[in-house]
């Protein structure tokens, strides 16, 4: 019989989208394995296998086979994940860059004083090496790695530009003769080769610098929740989407270059046509197509910090522009997180200890409804907690304790349906009072004896209804989970003019909720603050967490509101719309250099002008165009 085990591991080495799917593919061949998902930039792997076939060590195995690694256990995982600035990965990216930019800087200045300079030809392909094996070697290996897969990303193309315009100068470095052969007298491109290596690496710090590091919490969320397969998906980078398009057009156009001079010159053009296909492809990358997105996203996330909104996952700030649905937690979401005791009924007669159990039980729960509790108890009634035999936290229903052999319990509704407790019909007409009021109801029982019920009041946020009024003008639908009962949570929905609720909800069932609505096709932002959400969150396409929230889902959120003003939420959504407009911007002024560049090394102009590419040209429109998209990044609006 088969014992299907899910769980989440933490990845180690990982550098792109490529090597999640290299990964994926990797352990799915595995014997056991019955689905596995990678996501990058949460550096995690979600497994389903089969314990009595395949072990996690053997997972380890083969991933270490390929180059990566698997965290088994937690604390192995913890030190690979510092701080983003103290992280051995960032320390080690920020030293290829100031590496890389250490040489291009000199070998530039080579190219221009080339020819009053001895040898300068060599001393530049000696430069433009180490900055290929040492500085860039993670281009290649990507890169080797993504046509293993049969996929194309800007590590293909940055390794494909590079190694031809490498190789292409080396020949005519060693083979000076032959620079002349048909009439040709082409220069030597080590310089677009390391400008492409140290601009496309300072992207990639940038873009690593705004990286979030949620993996950690997700991680800590796993011990809670083990169950839990799948955590926030995988988003892919706009500039690996486009790249993956370019290089097979990319290729191409350098194919149909070649055979076109040779159809119409023969081949006595053949040097012509060569050196026309081998020049497509060394300005076929743009180093501006490396910075479009890590800038762009850098001032989104700069302009949403300085709307009050922390963006902790770049590219969920990305994603947040393609939800089409918002689910909010009700109870310090909607509400304003501070409750207060409204009404006390007592099934029957007190006894001087009730209240002292309630206390000393209220006390051992993080429920925001728990802390109106204690706050009437003991400053309103100065009573003093009993001491407890024992107790346990019930996640999603309330709390049982133990005092003097006899077990108490309080909660919600389903906590009174597990003690099988009855309810008067004096009880149950007080009751739908309450609930159609908008209280929230705790119940207060011994074993199967229901003691006293607690109607409690939060107030709505005087920004909420705003708040959904401006998301749907986004055409942004909106539902409200809660572990309130029916009347309590239509009342509440009624009064922000939300239609889709869903009420007496566990966990496991906000976590569902979300779940179906992705199976539609929706894109969906969970908008929460409790353990409770935890679940729902780590598995929205968009998680956000309200600052005054817990711990636990403030740290697996991607983006967090540090203030209570719900007004925020709409505010972040246009900045991820002006941010993905931006990106798209960006990646259009990158292009035009290809615009440009590519019909002239193609010889579009040769016929009439005599003009083939120049190394001089492609460095000067890389430059252009680096200048357009850093210039164009400052100019993202305020999203007011």
């Amino acid at each position: 019989m088969s014992n299907i085990i899910k769980r989440a591991y933490p990845v180690l080495n990982m550098h792109c989208t490529g090597c999640a799917a290299t990964i994926e593919r990797a352990v799915r061949k595995l014997a056991g394995v019955t689905d596995v998902s990678v996501s990058y930039d949460k550096d995690l792997m979600s497994v389903s296998y089969d314990a009595a076939r395949l072990s996690p060590g053997e997972i380890r195995a083969a991933l270490l086979a390929i180059g990566y690694d698997l965290a088994l256990e937690e604390e192995d995982y913890l030190k690979e994940t510092p701080a983003i600035e103290e992280s051995g990965h960032y320390r080690r990216l920020r030293k290829r860059v100031a590496g890389a930019w250490a040489l291009t800087v000199p070998l530039l200045l080579l190219s221009v004083f080339s020819a009053y300079i001895p040898y300068a030809d060599i001393m530049q392909m000696i430069l433009a090496a180490i900055v290929m094996a040492f500085f860039g070697t993670s281009f290649y290996v990507n890169a080797w790695r993504q046509i293993c897969i049969g996929r194309a990303k800007l590590d293909t193309l940055v390794a494909l530009s590079t190694s031809v315009a490498f190789f292409f100068s080396a020949f005519i470095t060693f083979f000076p003769d032959l620079r002349y052969a048909g009439g040709l007298n082409p220069g030597t491109y080590y310089e677009v080769t390391v400008v492409v290596i140290a601009f496309v690496l300072t992207g990639k710090l940038m873009e690593e610098r705004a990286k979030g590091h949620a993996s950690v919490a997700i991680h800590r969320l796993r011990g809670l929740q083990p169950e839990v397969a799948r955590f926030m998906p995988e988003g892919e980078r706009m500039d690996d989407r486009v790249a993956g398009i370019f290089v097979p057009v990319v290729l191409f156009l350098s194919a149909l270059t070649f055979f076109v001079w040779i159809f119409w010159g023969g081949t006595g053009v053949m040097p012509h046509a060569l050196f026309a296909a081998l020049s497509i492809l060394i300005i076929a990358c743009p180093c501006a197509l490396g910075l479009a997105t890590p800038i762009a996203l850098m001032a989104g996330i700069s302009k949403a910090a300085d709307n009050h909104v922390l963006v902790k996952d770049a590219l969920g700030l990305e994603q947040m522009s393609k939800v089409d649905v918002v689910v909010f937690d009700k109870t310090g979401t909607l509400t304003e997180g501070h409750p207060s005791v409204t009404g006390w009924l007592w099934a029957q007669g007190q006894e001087e200890h009730y209240k002292d159990v309630l206390l000393a039980a209220e006390l051992t729960s993080d429920h925001p409804l728990a802390n109106a509790i204690i706050i009437a108890l003991e400053e309103e009634e100065e009573v003093t907690p009993a001491r407890l035999d024992g107790s346990e936290n019930i996640i999603g229903k309330g709390v049982k304790v133990v005092y003097q052999g006899a077990v108490y319990w309080v909660g919600s509704h389903k906590l009174l349906k597990d003690f099988q407790a009855n309810l008067s019909d004096i009880l149950v007409e007080m009751l739908v009072q309450y609930e159609s009021e908008g209280n929230s109801i705790v119940y207060f029982g011994r074993e199967n004896e229901l003691l006293a019920i607690i109607a409690i009041k939060d107030r709505i946020k005087a920004t909420s209804a705003e708040a959904i009024k401006e998301l749907r003008g986004q055409d942004i639908d909106i539902c409200m989970l809660t572990g309130d009962g029916e009347r309590t949570a239509s009342a509440v929905a009624t009064s922000l003019g939300i239609l889709r609720f869903m009420a007496d909800t566990m966990p496991e069932d906000k976590e569902d909720f979300i779940r179906e609505l992705q199976l539609q096709g929706r894109t969906v932002a969970m908008v929460g603050d409790g353990v409770n959400d935890s679940r729902a969150l780590a598995c929205a396409d968009v998680s956000i967490a309200m600052a005054q929230g817990t711990d636990t889902a403030m740290d697996v959120a991607m983006v967090t509101l540090m203030t209570s003003d719900l007004l925020l939420l709409p505010k972040a959504f246009r900045i991820s719309h002006l941010t993905v407009t931006l990106m798209n911007k960006n990646l259009f002024w990158a292009f035009i250099y290809n615009l440009v560049a590519i019909p002239v090394a193609a010889g579009l102009l040769y016929p009439v002008y005599g003009i083939l590419m120049s190394p001089l040209l492609a460095v000067t429109a890389m430059a252009l165009s680096c200048v357009s998209v850093l210039l164009n990044s400052l100019r993202l609006p305020s999203g007011r």
